[in-house]
């Protein structure tokens, strides 16, 4: 996909293009890049779906569930209560500019502190038992946050699916703080974008999350081409991506992720019917049997994917229901005991999961 801008010259070969030490994918086989995936969702909103599924984090989940620097090259934690993170060198933004701990401090200083862009202030993750973290640049490639007690929730909050982002492209986003920007200037930009104030402005193109400004800079493995809403969004690849295969190849293999915008009532037919390459989104055990029968005639396979839920549904007695014989029963340990061990699971798992449930 990139090899023509490259023989142009208007794309710096691959070996400029990541981190001078890549984050390694433990895949199980060397794929071959190219070709496109398709996808259908219900709403343009559903963009921020490609932050979750491309899962660039600063630390990120094995496996095996355990916390693993993926972005950073390092993490260190001192005492469960002082992290200092350790950029990779050479790590690049989607438009080519670096990724700094100036993107950090940015994001901390002048948006995070800053009473007009986050008007509840810092997330809860950073705040264990109401103390605010002490935050340091030790130098440009390293950034730390400290607190005088354990903080547990700091890295979880890094590597969830709806990530706790404590960066932000700095170089792009200064253009609509009115601490960076030219008044008349970003006057101008407020009023092109019709909305209230700069900080409006700021909110609506920070969007790492909502992932619908094609122009906001990124780290994902596939960035958005098409400003929603479309009936077709197209993601291509990010040509500065940070990950490399076994063999060194750059990742992601795919050069696009296209959504189809679909009534979400005929995602599955549409899906049983071909009109996509990879499906979760919008899909039900309760089609499982109709996808089921269509797979070997129109060459798909179904998956059962483990959810990651504990459970499909759980009964929660009122404990504070208003009748006191029905209120004192419910209360009593032994009780909800029986209640459990009464429970018919095997026929449940037989009448509704087909057998198939864990």
């Amino acid at each position: 996909m990139f090899a023509e801008a490259v023989a142009k010259g208007t794309l710096p070969p691959v070996n400029q293009r990541v981190p001078r030490e890549p984050s390694l994918a433990e895949l199980e086989t060397i794929g071959k890049p190219g070709g496109e995936l398709r996808m259908l969702m219900a709403s343009p909103k559903d963009t921020r779906l490609m932050v979750v599924y491309g899962y660039a984090r600063l630390v990120g989940y094995t496996p095996a569930l355990a916390l693993v620097p993926d972005m950073l090259e390092a993490a260190d934690v001192t005492e469960g209560r002082v992290f200092t993170l350790h950029l990779r060198p050479g790590h690049k933004w989607s438009d080519g500019q670096p990724f700094t701990a100036e993107d950090f401090r940015y994001w901390f200083e002048d948006v995070a502190e800053n009473p007009d862009l986050s008007t509840s202030g810092l997330p809860v993750a950073l705040l264990p038992n109401g103390e605010q973290p002490k935050f340091e640049v030790l130098d440009a490639q390293t950034v730390r946050f400290s607190w005088s007690r354990p903080n547990p929730l700091f890295l979880p909050a890094l590597a969830g699916p709806d990530p706790m982002f404590i960066y932000c492209p700095a170089h792009y986003l200064k253009q609509f703080h009115e601490k960076y920007a030219d008044k008349k200037t970003l006057e101008g930009l407020v009023k092109q974008a019709g909305v209230r104030n700069w900080a409006a402005l700021h909110a609506k193109m920070d969007a790492m999350y909502r992932n619908d400004n094609p122009d906001l800079p990124s780290l994902d493995p596939w960035i958005l081409k098409t400003r929603p809403p479309s009936e077709r969004i197209v993601f291509e690849r990010n040509p500065y991506y940070y990950r490399v295969d076994g063999g060194g190849h750059q990742l992601p293999y795919i050069d696009r992720v296209i959504f189809s915008i679909a009534n979400s009532k005929i995602i599955p037919a549409k899906t049983g019917a071909g009109e996509s390459d990879l499906q979760a989104r919008y899909l039900s055990f309760d089609d499982y049997t109709f996808l089921k029968a269509g797979e070997e005639a129109n060459g798909y396979k179904v998956r059962l994917w483990r959810t990651g839920p504990g459970s499909q549904l759980a009964l929660y007695p009122n404990l504070n229901v208003d009748d006191p014989v029905w209120r004192g029963l419910v209360r009593d340990v032994r009780f909800r005991h029986a209640l459990s061990l009464a429970t018919n699971r095997h026929e449940i798992n037989q009448v509704i999961y087909f057998g198939l449930a864990l």
